[in-house]
C-alpha cells in the first residue's frame, strides 16, 4: 500500500519558513534551494518560487539570479530607523494613554505581565523561553496601542518589523537576565502610565527601546556575518 504524503499549501510553507527565519532557525546568510524545499513540502517548484518571492518582498530573503536564494542579512540601519520611529510614536501614544487611563485596563495588562513573569520562571530551554517572551512582549505593546485607540499603527509596524524581530531574537536568546530586564521595564512603564507620571514615563520609554540595542555590541561580535552594516 502506498504511503500518503501530506501536501502543504503555499501559505503554510510561507508561514513555516518565515517563522524559521524570524527565530534564527534559518540564520542570516543561509542558502535555500527551490528543489530541496519543494521535496521537503511535497509540492512543485512553482509555489515554492512564489513563497520565496513573497519572503523577498518582506526583506527576509535575497534572490540572486543565477547564484541562489539566501536568508537576508539583518540590516542594522533599518533596525535603528525602526527604533527611532517606535520611540517617537510611543512617547506620544503612552502619554495619551496615561491621560485617559481607565482602571478597566488594569486587568488586561496585569494578565500579560503575569504571563511574562511565568515564561521567565519556566524551565524550558532558553531559546523557547526567548521565543515565548517575545510573543508576550509584542502582546504588551500591541495592547497598549489598542487601549490608546491606535491599532492601525500596530498593523503598520507589522509590515516593516521582520528585521527587528530577528534582531530581538538574536540579542535575547542567550540568558534570562535580558528578558527579566524587559519584564521589569514593562512593569515600570505600566506603573508610570497608571500614575500619570509623564516625566518618568518618558525616561522609561527611551531606555526600554534603546538599552538592548546599545548593549548588543558584544553579541554582534559573535556573529558579524549575520549583519549588513
Amino acid at each position: 500500500m502506498a504511503t500518503s504524503r501530506k501536501v502543504c499549501s503555499s501559505q503554510v510553507i510561507y508561514q513555516d519558513i518565515r517563522e524559521q527565519i524570524l527565530h534564527l532557525e534559518l540564520p542570516p546568510g543561509t542558502a535555500l534551494s527551490e528543489i530541496e524545499t519543494a521535496e521537503k513540502y511535497h509540492i512543485s517548484r512553482t509555489p515554492v518560487r512564489d513563497v520565496f518571492k513573497a519572503l523577498e518582498a518582506e526583506g527576509l530573503l535575497e534572490i540572486k539570479p543565477h547564484i541562489g536564494t539566501f536568508v537576508s542579512l539583518i540590516d542594522l540601519d533599518m533596525i535603528s530607523d525602526i527604533l527611532y520611529m517606535r520611540e517617537v510614536v510611543e512617547q506620544s501614544l503612552f502619554k495619551d494613554l496615561a491621560a485617559t487611563h481607565d482602571k478597566s485596563h488594569e486587568y488586561r495588562i496585569q494578565l500579560i505581565l503575569q504571563e511574562q513573569k511565568q515564561i521567565i520562571k519556566s524551565d524550558l530551554p532558553i531559546e523557547e523561553i526567548s521565543r515565548a517572551f517575545i510573543i508576550a512582549d509584542n502582546r504588551f505593546h500591541h495592547t497598549l496601542y489598542e487601549l490608546a485607540g491606535k491599532q492601525n499603527i500596530v498593523t503598520f509596524f507589522g509590515m516593516i518589523n521582520s528585521q527587528y524581530e530577528r534582531f530581538r531574537t538574536f540579542i535575547n536568546q542567550s540568558e534570562k537576565g535580558d528578558l527579566l530586564r524587559l519584564y521589569h521595564d514593562h512593569v515600570a512603564i505600566w506603573d508610570a502610565i497608571s500614575r500619570q507620571d509623564y516625566e518618568k514615563l518618558s525616561d522609561l520609554i527611551s531606555h526600554h527601546i534603546y538599552d538592548g540595542f546599545n548593549a548588543s555590541a558584544l553579541e554582534l561580535h559573535k556573529h558579524p556575518e549575520y549583519f549588513r552594516t
